[in-house]
């Protein structure tokens, strides 16, 4: 019995396979073409995400300036300074008297020996000199003398006397009219030793000059 199948049934096979053969070829086109579609898409994106690289240089940090050393001669200085006293009159006598300018004429009326008292921070009783100043106005204008100093210093060194608050010392305060004069009492401590030699300086107003009184207190 022979088992060969006869041409008729073998003839459908070749169309089906043709069919298959063309739908394969169509699926790799088509993967082929959206692929190409992908990387295309995906290309500018990537790009973006990636920062060019940048030519610029850094910024140089600045660099201090050395400033120069000033030339030529210091510069005077201005204004008043700080710890320079008013200028000061030549001495008179204790029993004389100064004057400045034609305007304020000072006097020492008294010394006398005391038994200093005081109470409070720096007042030590003891030995002293009371010394009265007055002060005359002989200008045409008052004098304010609320800024008045009176100072006493002892010997050639011109050693410092400590001020007493004793209770009769009475600064010179308030105005002078002209032609008028004011008594000022101040109360200094000084060993009995040291009175040899004595300084008063009396400064009417705040920048004025000294009027300047010197000799023994005996």
């Amino acid at each position: 019995m022979s088992t060969d199948v006869p041409p008729q049934a073998r003839a459908p096979r070749r169309p089906l396979l043709v069919a298959l053969g063309l739908l394969a070829a169509l699926l790799a086109v088509t993967a082929v073409v959206l692929g190409a579609r992908g990387e295309e898409s995906a290309g500018p994106s990537a790009a973006a995400a990636t920062p060019p690289p940048t030519s610029e240089a850094p910024a140089a940090e600045p660099t201090a300036r050395v400033s120069e050393p000033p030339t030529g001669p210091p510069a005077e200085p201005t204004g008043v300074v700080a710890d320079e006293l008013p200028p000061s009159r030549a001495p008179v006598p204790l029993d004389g008297t100064a004057e400045v300018e034609d305007r304020v004429a000072a006097t020492v009326t008294a010394v006398e020996a005391v038994e200093g008292t005081g109470t409070g921070p720096g007042n030590v009783a003891g030995p002293a000199l009371r010394v009265t100043v007055r002060v005359e106005n002989r200008s045409t204008e008052p004098v304010d003398l609320d800024g008045a100093v009176v100072t006493l210093t002892s010997g050639v060194d011109q050693a410092p006397a400590p001020t007493l608050g004793d209770p009769s010392a009475a600064p010179l305060t308030g105005t002078v009219g002209p032609g008028e004069a004011a008594d000022g009492v101040y109360v200094f401590t000084l060993a009995e030793d040291a009175r040899d030699l004595v300084t008063v300086s009396v400064g009417h107003e705040p920048g004025a000059p000294y009027m300047v009184f010197s000799g023994p207190a005996r």
